[in-house]
């Protein structure tokens, strides 16, 4: 007796038996491409969708020459772009006059060495800096006192500049006392041992330095230098070791040299600056900010309504007069109008960039 061939007892389910395998499949492969994607644009995601707990330092810090700190107007370019971000704490360091590398130094980018009198401690008296690879709170247009804090050979001390009339400009360093020092990886001076080396050419790491590594950092380097007939390869130079210096993930803006009032089109100078200015911009792309003249939607946005001498020193490839400072032998510096441009500029990258 042949035995008759299985046949289901319900075809009708068969059907969708087949149907389900086949949705499966699609809905399967969906998936896949689904993770896929997702995996592959989790940056892409991440921007749309920023992550609600960010544990990034929140510190906007400033570096640079006296346009940092704002002359010319009455704040700090930190304190205009500050306005836009509120709970952020910024930190401005600016010295007049200074050029690029000594502002490196000041940011951490190009290390700080010294020797000392007698190559020791004396205690904590201050002791006589008689060497520095550079004087980096040097101004030669004040005789202001400034001051750093940092270690120095295991010890933490403070350096410090003063200019006086009669003797000249001298640097000392002196210890942190014992009293005050409460940071136990730093080795307090103490009467039992008050002569510590300091061997000559000792790297001196600066507190403030180390501590903004993890900042937005905003490098406004070099218009001294150009000012006074500097290479501009030490420009680069000393903006490259700051962002090298910069914790990674690096976050960081580099502004473009601000033309003086006599550097328009046609000039020399004016040449020199764009080209420099050209170069900085294909090196750092999206955190490059220019210093080209305002836009009329700039112009508007701090309202400011442009003379027809402003328009002719815009056309001339410039800031204009009205918002320049307002010494007229200040051919550098901008006023409140010309620092607020350049901050909404800052503004918008730190926006942008996510920073």
């Amino acid at each position: 007796m042949k035995m008759k061939p299985f046949q289901h007892t319900n075809p009708g389910r068969s059907a969708q038996a087949g149907m389900s395998r086949r949705r499966f499949f699609r809905q399967t492969g969906a998936a896949a491409l689904s993770t896929i994607f997702l995996t592959s644009c989790d940056n892409l995601l991440d921007k749309i969708v920023p992550s609600k707990k960010d544990d990034r330092d929140k510190t906007l810090a400033f570096f640079g020459d006296s346009l940092t700190i704002g002359t010319g107007g009455t704040r700090s370019l930190g304190d205009w772009v500050g306005d836009a971000f509120s709970g952020r704490p910024t930190f401005t360091d600016g010295i007049n006059g200074q050029i690029a590398l000594s502002i490196a130094i000041r940011q951490g980018g190009v290390p700080l060495t010294l020797s000392v009198a007698g190559g020791k401690f004396d205690g904590t008296n201050p002791v006589a800096v008689t060497k520095l690879n550079n004087e980096f709170l040097s101004t030669p247009l004040n005789s202001n006192v400034y001051s750093k804090t940092g270690t120095l050979a295991g010890v933490k001390c403070t350096i410090t500049r003063k200019a006086l009339p009669d003797v000249g400009e001298r640097y000392t360093v002196q210890p942190v006392t014992k009293a005050a020092e409460t940071d136990t990886a730093n080795k307090p001076l103490s009467e039992t041992q008050p002569d510590i080396p300091v061997p000559d050419d000792s790297v001196f790491e600066l507190e403030d330095a180390v501590r903004l590594r993890t900042a937005t950092q905003i490098l406004w380097y070099g218009r001294n230098d150009m000012t006074w007939g500097q290479p501009t390869d030490n420009i680069l130079s000393a903006i490259k070791s700051s962002v090298a210096y910069i914790a990674e993930p690096r976050r960081y803006l580099v502004l473009g040299i601000l033309p003086a009032s006599t550097e328009n089109k046609g000039t020399e100078r004016y040449a020199k600056v764009t080209a420099f200015n050209d170069d900085l911009a294909m090196l750092y792309r999206d955190s490059y900010v220019p210093m080209t003249p305002p836009t009329d939607s700039e112009m508007n946005a701090i309202g400011f309504t442009p003379s027809t001498e402003d328009l002719e020193d815009i056309e001339k490839g410039n800031f204009p007069r009205r918002m320049r400072a307002a010494n007229n032998t200040d051919e550098i510096h901008l006023n409140n109008f010309g620092y607020q441009i350049v901050a909404n500029r800052v503004v918008r990258k730190i926006k942008d960039l996510k920073y």
